[in-house]
């Protein structure tokens, strides 16, 4: 039934934002012990640039537009679904204070004496791109899984092509972003589940009496 299929979708949010962060984990693991340029940052060449088209998008990078793009995905999805827009309010602010107080302290890479991974504007661009999906009624989620997924590569673009960041810090940005809101999302529906199952074992016996 209905129930069935939102647990099977909340569990695979949970092991697909699982595996999302363990992949940026271990990139971060690598990185720690390697903080050169790996393969991948030789392989992807993005020219060099300080053009509009890329310095337009990054006035968007800023916590405040991170927390600000929540709290409106939250207020759009509180009638419909009071669990999701939890979710949608905690979960990229979330990401972006992980990324930016735990993950990059730990790794220590750093360009310019700045730390870089992962990228903290690619990780917010992706974690909202990400949100504005869950939110999005059915029959509208591709065009905005299209215009949200534009949105997080333009920002993984412009950091690179603005040497803010390697390829690699802009891809674990986009991957963790992602991550953190998928498994948020379904780890507050399995919760949410959980508090109600007991709530309707406790009170079944009282029905009976």
């Amino acid at each position: 039934d209905g129930r069935d299929g939102e647990r099977s979708a909340a569990r695979q949010e949970i092991i697909a934002g699982s595996v999302l962060v363990l992949i940026t984990a271990l990139g971060g693991i690598y990185f720690f012990f390697r903080p050169e340029p790996a393969a991948f940052d030789h392989w992807v060449r993005v020219s060099s640039t300080s053009g509009s088209w890329f310095t337009t998008v990054t006035t968007l990078r800023y916590p405040l537009v991170v927390i600000l793009g929540s709290v409106f995905f939250a207020a759009v999805m509180v009638a419909r679904n009071r669990v999701r827009a939890l979710a949608c309010l905690i979960a990229p602010p979330l990401a972006l204070i992980a990324s930016e107080l735990v993950i990059k302290p730990l790794v220590g890479r750093t360009i310019g004496g700045v730390l870089s991974y992962p990228s903290g504007s690619t990780v917010g661009a992706a974690a909202l791109a990400t949100a504005a999906v869950l939110v999005s009624p059915r029959r509208w989620r591709p065009i905005t899984a299209v215009v949200a997924t534009l949105f997080a590569l333009w920002m993984a673009l412009a950091v690179v092509a603005l040497r803010w960041h390697l390829p690699s810090d802009a891809l674990a940005g986009l991957a963790f972003g992602v991550g953190v809101v998928l498994l948020v999302d379904g780890f507050v529906w399995e919760v949410h589940r959980n508090l109600i199952n007991t709530w309707l074992r406790h009170r079944r016996p009282r029905a009976v009496r």
